[in-house]
């Protein structure tokens, strides 16, 4: 196996990375690939399954490795590519650092992994890289950001945008602000209370967002107002490079999840403060969480599902990962239903219909109780414990098999009373797959980072998703509420085995 494959999609977003991007009609394709693997590599998680080598039939492009790599590159005049020098090894150290795993010694498992992060870079250049958007203003936030240039010291909270440079750029726009009080460091912003000299700054500086950011340097959106109790002031909060941000770890969450008095508390990340975020499930009492591939999705799910490990309510859990990849750890957990995570797409669809008999079956127990839901059924003596459902990748699940909408639908209107609660993901935000009696019953949403405000606008029902900073920087917009900008905490297989073995040793 000395050779990389690739469908026709990813040969034509080859070609747009060449023509459009570099500028070049030579159509090189190992020069997007190799941009590709950079941007995969800069991921914690592993590229899945999906991401392995396409079947045959599928199979429109082939690179060799002396192209990806310069493998064995010699000084040879009938080559018909250009010379480059062999960054074979180097390349592969990345990856054995990175996977923790001796690919010197396996060549084949080497060439599956760069397999894989070629795939799953090509993938998130072209959810993050636009149409239209300027190619070099792309590698610039997605490859180079956070890197210090000259003097600057990326340890400097605010080095980036300082007031000074904040204060130029709102005079070029026609505003004029004082600061209140010194900025606040969050995680990944830094956050200037701001007193507006007139009230009709205020939407002079709302409708001019996009130009502040450009006169101050950074990506266009990045920048968030908001309106703060007193006359004429605001907040405005920056984003820093990545090379400053500070992760939140579970352990951090898992303490606020402690002292917390809610039915079942889910603590997704903190808030540009840092300050844990927790919420309550049976309130929301359903949720969609959706965002684009490296966007931190499943690692969002894993701390809900951590969340839910630890309450003091010990709710049943039923997984359905249609990939069958990003949950096997849980595989053999005492709170999973039968103790396994499912993983076919028909014996999801036959769990869901059980759940729904399950609901009807449930509400039959609440009658025999006089009880209108299953606070006043658990107060009266019911043993229903309450369930969550988490469905990965909705939409593939729903195009295999179209009939499981009916069910979700019914436990969606009908089954919060009964204490069966969903949690619904999927990576490609769609009208198609959210849609209708679906979307009006599942009020609480998480949007992750999208490529549009049109995949913002499906999960949250307005525009900002888009703007978000990939890595698990979330929106969390719960029923009958504003959304919240939250900072994903950071899970690893680590945190997942010691939750299981934790609840599996009671």
């Amino acid at each position: 196996m000395d050779r990389l494959h690739f469908t026709r999609t990813e040969r034509e977003l080859f070609v747009r990375i060449n023509e459009e991007g570099f500028g070049q009609k030579t159509h090189y394709m190992w020069w997007p690939v190799r941009l590709a693997v950079a941007k995969s590599l800069r991921l914690e998680e592993p590229p899945g399954e999906r991401f392995r080598t396409p079947p045959t039939k599928d199979r429109e492009s082939e690179l060799h490795m002396i192209q990806v790599t310069g493998r064995g590159q010699r000084p040879d005049p009938l080559t018909p590519w250009p010379k480059d020098p062999d960054y074979d090894d180097a390349i592969r150290l990345l990856i054995a650092v990175r996977h923790g795993e001796d690919v010197f010694a396996d060549d084949d498992r080497y060439v599956d992994l760069l397999q894989r992060h070629a795939r799953r870079g090509l993938e998130l250049i072209g959810a993050s890289w636009a149409p239209g958007r300027s190619f070099h203003d792309w590698l610039l936030q997605e490859l180079f950001e956070g890197v210090a240039v000259g003097d600057a010291d990326p340890s400097d909270e605010v080095w980036i945008a300082g007031w000074p440079a904040i204060e130029r750029g709102l005079a070029q726009i026609g505003v004029k602000a004082e600061p209140t009080a010194e900025p606040i460091a969050g995680p990944r912003l830094t956050r200037y209370p701001l007193i507006l000299n007139g009230v009709e700054d205020y939407d002079r500086l709302r409708k001019r967002l996009g130009d502040l950011a450009f006169a101050v340097g950074i990506a266009s959106g990045a920048l968030s107002l908001t309106r703060e109790a007193g006359e004429r002031r605001v907040v405005l909060d920056v984003p820093r490079p990545s090379a400053t941000w500070k992760t939140a770890t579970w352990t951090s969450l898992r303490s606020a999840l402690k002292t917390s008095s809610r039915g079942l508390p889910v603590a997704p990340g903190v808030d540009i403060l840092n300050d844990p975020f927790v919420f309550d499930l049976t309130e929301a009492p359903h949720l969609f969480v959706a965002g684009a591939t490296g966007s931190g999705k499943s690692v969002c799910l894993n701390a809900i599902l951590l969340s839910l490990l630890q309450s003091r309510e010990a709710p049943e859990l039923v997984i359905i990962d249609p990939k069958g990849v990003d949950f096997v750890d849980y595989e053999g957990c005492a709170r999973l239903r039968d103790r396994k995570v499912v993983t076919d797409m028909a014996e999801g669809a036959e769990v869901l219909r059980t759940l729904v008999q399950e609901m009807e079956a449930r509400q039959v127990a609440l009658r025999e109780f006089g009880a209108r839901n299953i606070g006043e059924a658990l107060a009266a003596g019911s043993e229903m414990r309450r369930l969550v459902v988490v469905i990965d990748e909705l939409a593939d699940f729903l195009m295999d098999r179209p009939a499981a909408e009916d069910a979700l639908v019914r436990l969606a209107q009908k089954a919060r009373a009964v204490g069966i609660h969903l949690v619904l993901a999927t990576q490609r935000p769609e009208a198609a797959t959210f849609k209708g009696l679906l979307r009006s019953n599942i009020p609480s949403r998480i949007a992750l980072t999208v490529q549009k405000a049109t995949d913002s606008r499906i999960i949250l029902d307005e525009a900002g998703a888009e703007t978000l900073l990939m890595r698990g920087d979330m929106l969390v917009k719960l029923a009958g509420r504003d959304p919240v900008r939250v900072h994903g905490a950071q899970v690893t297989a680590q945190d997942v085995r010691s939750a299981v073995a934790a609840v599996n040793t009671l």
